[in-house]
């Protein structure tokens, strides 16, 4: 069994991740309208509790560029957390097996 804190790390990197491209995707989908502000958002760490995407006030044009960057790396950073998960469930596997 994957431990709490782990799994609350895990979790919540995927939401916050969620959030970037939900942001990035708001931006190109709305960068035709007139007068809109790029949304903005910034990652933070909390202790015990993993990551957060925290909004910012809006700003600026869209940048297209900038969304699909921020959209790569979060599609990277699913991939590593998914990969983290496994690793992990694998060990855990293996101690127990181990143990037996």
């Amino acid at each position: 069994m994957i431990s709490p804190v782990a799994t609350t790390s895990l979790v919540s990197g995927l939401n916050a991740q969620t959030r970037v491209v939900e942001t990035a995707a708001a931006n190109i989908a709305n960068q035709s309208t007139p007068d809109y502000q790029a949304a903005r958002g910034s990652l933070v760490s909390r202790p015990l509790q993993g990551a957060a995407y925290v909004p910012l006030p809006p700003e600026g044009e869209v940048d297209p560029a900038q969304e699909i960057v921020s959209m790569m790396v979060a599609k990277t950073s699913f991939e590593a957390m998914a990969k983290a998960y496994s690793t992990i469930a694998e060990t855990e596997k293996n101690g127990l097996d181990s143990l037996a």
